[in-house]
């Protein structure tokens, strides 16, 4: 949607090497107050519609909302190729990065303590396959009282470790005891409502419990370069954010 040519306002070269060793990047301002009260009545009419249904089903309200994009395309387009936002993006991922709709891509209004499982630490990927980077995008602010996201800086570069138990999603922290010294190293990453946390798919991180007695309402997203090795894209899985998907394969 932008050309490949790298966009103002990216990131410098001390930035970038921040990401890469932390795994994490706070980037604020990427809302107007405007934009933040507009994504906000979007995910709160789409809980208020779907609250009503699993009610009629006799099911609790939800707590993420997932499929994002394709409630509202024209709006969620908006926020993904938000010059800001796209620059950053071409920093650390390069000129042709993805917007994936099957990782991620949800909203979640948390207004109670949560769970513990929204607690635990956790990794968004179990190996570097697609460098995913996690977008969360705050429309209220996000302080240690009311839950922020909690992370382990520099966890990305521990090891992979597998799936300890059959269907299991192998990336929960204290299910593997190599991990257990450093359980108690997560730092609260406190966020204004319209800025965004970035940070790669391979740090643990999780939510805090939200004990502040209000609301604390995300969207998060999810990013990668395009896969240069994939000759057959899934376009009903991507959305192409910035330059093109190339092709550089070998084949005979």
């Amino acid at each position: 949607m932008l050309s490949n040519g790298a966009p103002e306002g990216g990131l410098t070269h001390t930035q970038v090497r921040f990401f890469q060793d932390s795994g994490y990047f706070r980037l604020p301002g990427l809302l107007s107050p405007r934009e933040i009260e507009q994504y906000k009545a979007f995910v709160l009419g789409e809980k208020r519609r779907e609250d009503a249904e699993r009610q009629a089903a006799g099911s609790g309200p939800v707590v993420k909302l997932y499929g994002l994009y394709d409630r509202n395309r024209g709006l969620m387009d908006r926020l993904i190729i938000n010059p800001k936002l796209v620059a950053t993006l071409w920093s650390l991922l390069g000129p042709n990065v993805v917007f994936v709709t099957n990782r991620h891509n949800h909203a979640t209004v948390n207004d109670a303590e949560g769970t513990k499982d929204e607690a635990r630490l956790h990794r968004d990927i179990l190996q570097p396959t697609r460098g995913l980077i996690t977008a969360a995008v705050y429309l209220e602010d996000s302080t240690p009282e009311n839950g922020c996201t909690r992370i382990v800086p520099g966890s990305h570069t521990l090891p992979y470790v597998g799936v300890p138990q059959l269907n299991g999603g192998g990336t929960w922290m204290d299910e593997h005891d190599e991990f257990a010294g450093l359980l108690e190293q997560a730092l609260p990453v406190a966020m204004p409502a319209g800025s965004v946390l970035l940070f790669t798919g391979l740090a643990f991180h999780g939510v805090g419990l939200n004990l502040s007695g209000k609301t604390r309402i995300s969207m998060t997203l999810g990013f990668r370069a395009a896969d240069e090795l994939d000759a057959i894209p899934d376009d009903s899985r991507q959305v192409m954010v910035t330059g093109s998907q190339l092709y550089r394969g070998n084949d005979r």
